[in-house]
């Protein structure tokens, strides 16, 4: 458990965390590339790795280190052992399209508790509508998924984008594969746009184009993926618990390796957090942050962000007035059912939050009290939490400090550098 006192001031200069998100993206394509690849700054996090083992097992040898990982790729082969992705949503999505391409036989992908509840199902009607054969062995749309080594066929995938933009990000990384060139057609709103973004981003520099089209994405066929040396930068996603903290406390914080021209969705909690009322100041691959700063309730359309939902919960229960997050129904599909585990953990500290089927209202009460929190095995509310529990008035007990290991392994120290007042016990 982790152990957070009130703390009175942050100062220091750190390095943002490697995107989680590109590192994913990014290790696949370079297993997929023919040649070495050299993969710099990567996140050796627990979500990444498994992307890794998953690779590992489809044909790609991989070598790991802090700072660099080696990838010598293009060869795809039958995996022996069944593919675990522990928690991990975009390696199951990912390599569950990928398997496709194995030589003969068939590739067997599932996790931990969570993962076989996450949805599946949308993807594996879009891969059939590609000749490719991918199946819930319980026939139910969830994990475990069999995937059986098929020939691609046909030039044109519907499939749903308001449930995870991940279904598509791995459609985008299989179809360069097909001899044809495929519309990926999406029949409902998009969520997470941003991610998509990325991917088309990654992909770009390991040699694939793809479009935005009107109504979804245009994947060329007949491409093959070129290896390359990639250098991951900062997340934002991860950096935003720093940023809440500094913001809300008396603080001097610098985090580099944050870049203003990023894809990266989650660059707009500096956006929200400037409508809220905090200034904070963003140079060419740098965060300065001058806390604390008295924010005022807003209404933030969560639909591009989800993983911004557990920090901006945090942040709004400090602020002035009533803050409406909304448009983030598919947050309840994430490691748990963030909009439901904000509202239960945040109400013990005696936040002012009424829960709404795509969102939640918040009334700022400026203070929050010590308590002891549940995260549901879930990295970011752990982190959120601790932004919360540095402000509050006592004592904070975080459960399941260890699942930031996921997308921050070093994160208590980070924060501990910073001069938080926190503890693993």
């Amino acid at each position: 458990m982790l152990i957070v006192r009130k703390t009175e001031h942050l100062e220091g200069k750190v390095k943002a965390p490697p995107s989680k998100s590109y590192t994913h993206r990014a290790v696949i394509s370079a297993s997929l590339a023919e040649g070495k690849s050299l993969i710099k700054d990567p996140l050796n996090g627990r979500d990444c790795l498994a992307s890794v083992r998953g690779c590992r097992l489809l044909g790609a040898k991989i070598k790991t280190s802090e700072k660099c990982w080696e990838v010598e790729g293009g060869k795809i082969e039958t995996p022996e052992d069944v593919i675990d992705v522990g928690n991990s949503g975009t390696t199951l999505r990912i390599l569950t399209s990928i398997s496709s391409l194995i030589p003969k036989g068939y590739a067997i992908l599932t996790g931990d508790s969570s993962i076989r509840k996450r949805p599946m199902e949308p993807l594996l009607l879009a891969l059939r509508q590609i000749n490719v054969k991918a199946y819930s062995s319980r026939l139910n749309g969830l994990a475990p998924i069999i995937v059986e080594s098929s020939k691609m066929k046909g030039n044109k995938v519907e499939i749903r984008g308001d449930v995870s933009s991940q279904f598509i990000t791995s459609l985008m990384m299989l179809l360069p594969f097909n001899e044809e060139d495929t519309n990926i057609i999406l029949t409902s709103p998009l969520k997470s746009k941003p991610y998509l973004d990325i991917t088309i981003d990654v992909l770009s520099h390991f040699g694939v184009r793809v479009e935005e089209v009107e109504n979804g994405y245009l994947v060329y066929g007949n491409q093959r993926y070129r290896c390359c040396d990639y250098t991951v930068e900062g997340d934002y996603s991860s950096s935003s618990y720093i940023i809440a903290a500094g913001v809300l406390i008396n603080s001097n914080i610098v985090i580099e390796n944050l870049f203003r021209d990023s894809k990266q969705g989650d660059k707009r909690i500096i956006e929200i957090l400037k409508e809220m009322g905090a200034d904070i100041k963003v140079k060419k691959d740098r965060v300065e942050i001058e806390g604390e700063y008295n924010l005022e309730g807003v209404e933030i359309d969560v639909n591009d962000i989800p993983d911004l939902v557990p920090t901006l919960a945090v942040l709004a229960c400090f602020a002035e007035g009533k803050t409406v997050i909304y448009n983030g129904e598919h947050v309840r599909y994430k490691e748990c059912d963030r909009l439901r585990a904000c509202y239960t953990e945040l109400k013990k500290m005696g936040a002012d939050i009424e829960e709404r089927r795509d969102g939640l209202i918040i009334r700022g009460v400026r203070k929050l009290k010590g308590a002891e929190l549940e995260t549901y095995h879930d990295h970011r509310l752990v982190m959120a939490f601790t932004a919360a529990g540095l402000k509050a008035e006592g004592e904070t007990v975080i459960r399941g400090e260890e699942s930031v290991k996921i997308s921050f392994p070093n994160f208590v120290e980070v924060m501990k550098s910073l001069g938080a007042n926190i503890e693993v016990r």
